[in-house]
């Protein structure tokens, strides 16, 4: 636990270019002061770059007073080290306070990647930060379109609020002057950085922003990271720069040039910068909340500075009504892409070969979702506790997933499958009795070496609302996308119609492989992959406040006996504790005797 502008940043000594050196321990994020919590003190985290085929060992010691924790890194397959996903109670036991767990995993998979915590609402708090697999030039298939990949060309982009996020959950209905945000985002952090533009906070406290500097006439290659927590989409636009897209989530895709990029939680993208403006200057990087984030101009910014050129652009800074530039937008909302200034996710090509994708899959698993909204009187019975999030217009909900609505288990699903009553899980028959919402937890099991095909389906239906869901364990192909009309009341129905008749399309040549893709609003994603990574994966919205109240389902591949790796001696274990009820008036007599 730490706090923004602490006394760490009376200690600290500038160095020559009037920025801090890694050692100095201030935060200051937008120079709102509040709580935080850190990695090493540090926000974002500490950024971990390494090789392809590098082993990564990393120790999370639980300094938190009465908190518990685990680390998910972000985009890392886990080949081998299932045990180090770090997804309480699905892979692991949580870390309590005092202890420390030793994550180990090999570097599999190149790219753009991220860790997060993945307990409670701790990511939003400020447990993050970048992790990067780079390749050896002979094997990246774009390395030949660029001069230069450089650590400090990261561009991790979060949202910020002025509190701690356990006080925007489950939400407050009583909206006032200071509270009328729900779980919306106060500002954006570019690299832990940014600048809060109202008065009404401590004006004199105005933090650096976020320099990137480039070498005239040079491409550079720069790796976005969208780690925010709430339901906006972010925009990123480059002022005078074109940005030419290469990979996505770690995936090389061949290159399209657009000018301004649309992202959502857990999604990352590489882009080449070609600093060929002349004469050298800075210029505004510019990061916009859009969505429910537009209603309050959600906004930051931070500099791409040529070398040599002043440290400052000279043009004004641009506010958030500031006129867009004319382009092509990449990933543009509720998928309008039938235009020439729009690219959707589903129209990018692999830069790879991709085959095999065309065979009857072994299993079609539909997941459409929505939200249950409670009744007060259903909500509040007594001696029921069902988990809810208190939405903008007022309504209590809890999210479903193919009618299920997530709860985690006593004990991790990897490790101690056995301990788990099976009554945990959902069932027809387990789940028969439940009129509304039945917390459960949801498992799919597959075999391995199958294709199967997912497809999700927004029942949702809010406008600009269109939900990221992430894989852990492996990439999925994006072989089908699209939205039901607006009239349509029912998009499974009408999804499942679209099946029948064979009208349902998907594209086979060389689809772009992700690990997290955004559901259009009221439409739908078509995924694809071979399960060939044995374990249990979470599948789950990358919203954070969506988590907690059931918008998950977890992938099992495989035969835990046959196919999973034996759990690590001394693995940490966890569960119920429900002896029988002694009746002796000592308990502890009884046991003695």
């Amino acid at each position: 636990m730490y706090t923004v502008l602490g006394r760490a940043c009376d200690v600290c000594t500038p160095g020559a270019d009037n920025m801090f050196t890694s050692e100095c321990q201030c935060v200051r994020a937008d120079g709102v002061e509040r709580g935080v919590l850190t990695v090493n003190r540090m926000l974002p985290g500490p950024s971990i770059q390494v090789c392809q085929g590098d082993r990564i060992v990393v120790d999370v010691k639980n300094h938190m007073e009465g908190m518990e924790l685990t680390l998910h890194w972000h985009g890392l397959w886990q080949y081998g080290s299932q045990y180090s996903d770090g997804v309480p109670y699905v892979t692991q036991c949580p870390i309590h306070e005092g202890n420390t767990f030793r994550y180990q995993m090999e570097a599999t998979n190149e790219g753009t990647h991220f860790w997060h915590a993945h307990t409670g609402l701790q990511k939003m708090d400020g447990l993050y930060g970048s992790l990067v697999v780079r390749q050896a030039p002979a094997r990246d298939v774009h390395s030949s379109r660029y001069d230069f990949d450089l650590p400090h060309h990261v561009c991790l982009i979060s949202d910020w609020i002025h509190e701690l996020a356990t006080e925007r959950f489950p939400g407050r209905l009583e909206a006032t002057e200071c509270h009328a945000r729900g779980q919306m985002p106060d500002t954006l952090l570019i690299n832990g950085k940014g600048q809060y533009q109202v008065t009404a906070y401590n004006a004199s406290v105005k933090p650096p922003l976020e320099v990137f500097e480039v070498t005239p006439g040079k491409r550079h290659r720069f790796r976005m990271i969208n780690s925010m927590s709430s339901v906006c989409p972010m925009e990123i636009i480059v002022q005078g720069h074109n940005l030419t897209v290469i990979a996505t989530d770690g995936e090389p895709v061949r290159p399209v040039v657009v000018n301004s990029i649309i992202s959502y939680s857990g999604e990352r993208y590489d882009f080449i910068i070609t600093a060929s403006l002349s004469p050298p200057a800075a210029y505004w990087i510019q990061a916009r909340g859009l969505g429910e984030c537009a209603t309050h101009q959600v906004q930051q910014l931070a500099i791409l500075r040529y070398a040599g050129a002043p440290e400052q652009p000279t043009t004004p800074a641009p506010t958030y009504s500031a006129s867009l530039p004319p382009g092509i937008v990449l990933n543009p909302l509720d998928w309008h892409c039938n235009n020439s200034r729009a690219i959707c996710v589903s129209q990018l090509r692999n830069a790879k070969t991709v085959t095999g994708l065309g065979r009857t899959p072994y299993r079609a698993i539909w997941l459409p979702f929505r939200f249950h909204v409670f009744s007060a009187p259903e909500l509040f019975a007594p001696r029921t506790y069902n988990k809810y999030l208190v939405a903008v217009n007022g309504f209590h909900v809890a999210s479903l997933v193919a009618g299920f609505s997530y709860a985690s288990p006593p004990s991790p699903l990897l490790s101690q499958r056995n301990d788990i009553p099976p009554s945990q899980f959902c069932s027809p028959a387990t789940n028969r009795n439940c009129s509304s919402v039945c917390p459960c937890t949801h498992v799919i099991d597959v075999p391995r070496q199958v294709l199967v095909e997912v497809i999700i389906i927004d029942e949702v239906s809010a406008p600009h609302l269109n939900h990221p869901f992430h894989l852990h364990g492996q990439v999925f192909y994006v072989v089908g996308m699209g939205c039901a009309p607006t009239s349509v009341r029912n998009v499974t129905a009408y999804v499942r119609d679209l099946q029948s008749r064979g009208r349902l399309i998907r594209q086979f040549v060389d689809p772009p492989a992700k690990d997290t893709i955004a559901v259009p609003n009221n439409g739908y994603v078509i995924l694809r992959f071979v399960t060939d990574n044995p374990g249990y994966w979470m599948l789950h919205c990358h919203f954070l406040f969506h988590v907690p109240i059931g918008m998950v389902v977890v992938i099992h591949v495989g035969n835990d006996l046959l196919d999973l790796p034996p759990v690590p001696p001394r693995f940490p274990r966890c569960g119920n504790f429900e002896p029988p009820v002694l009746e002796c008036a000592n308990p502890y007599n009884q046991l003695l005797t």
